[in-house]
Formats: structure tokens, C-alpha cells, sequence
């Protein structure tokens, strides 16, 4: 399997475990504010009630979420590999970088995988 193709399915895999995500942590919420004891005990503390969420916001955010995070493992496994250090350091690295590179695949899922797919077409084409 191409790698292009691999590194889809990988982002893919990722974005549909965070819609299924998503979409409970919604269905728990909204269960929660129709439940009147906790929002008793949110008024005991004196907490406003929030709005919750809404099933589509909260799918598309997690979805992305994941996808980000594994667009980040794939920058960081790229980036370490021109790393001439022995394995513990670069594992402890990405341990402390995790959030870093998290963010950095939020921002780059889209474009990451409309290059992947281009570069993948256009390896078929040939």
C-alpha cells in the first residue's frame, strides 16, 4: 500500500472514531441538562446551566480533533525520523511535544490530506 494512501486511511480511521465519539459525549450531555438533580447541584454551587451542545457541533469537533491528532503523529514521525538520536529520546520528545504537534495537525488535517490525495492521483496517473 502507498504510503500516501496509508497515511488517508490512518487520518480517515481517526476522523470517524472521533465523530463516534462526538456524537455520544453530545447524547451524555443533553441527557445530563434533561436530568433536574444535576442541575440542582449545579445551582447549589452556583454554577450557571449551560446550553448543551449541539449534536452536529460536536460531531464536526471531535472528528477534527482526532483527525488532527493523527495528522500530528504523522508530522511527528516524519520529523523524527531525520533525528540521529537513539530511540527513548525521541519517544520521551513526542511525549512532550504531543500538544504541539496536536495543534499543528488541527490546523494542517485539511491541506495534509488534499496533498496526500493529489499526490496519490497523480503516482496513479503515471
Amino acid at each position: 500500500m502507498k504510503k500516501e494512501l496509508r497515511q488517508i486511511l490512518f487520518i480517515c480511521a481517526f476522523l470517524i472514531i472521533g465523530c463516534v465519539i462526538g456524537y455520544f459525549f453530545a447524547v451524555n450531555q443533553i441527557n445530563q441538562f434533561k436530568n433536574p438533580d444535576f442541575i440542582a447541584l449545579l445551582a447549589s454551587h452556583n454554577m450557571p446551566v449551560p446550553e448543551p451542545v449541539d449534536i452536529t457541533m460536536s460531531i464536526t469537533l471531535f472528528g477534527w480533533l482526532f483527525s488532527g491528532i493523527a495528522t500530528g503523529i504523522i508530522f511527528y514521525l516524519n520529523i523524527s525520523k531525520k533525528w540521529l538520536t537513539p530511540i527513548a529520546p525521541k519517544i520521551f520528545m513526542g511525549i512532550i511535544t504531543f500538544p504541539f504537534y496536536t495543534l499543528a495537525g488541527v490546523i494542517g488535517v485539511i491541506p495534509f490530506t488534499i496533498y496526500n490525495g493529489i499526490m496519490l492521483f497523480r503516482k496513479n496517473l503515471r
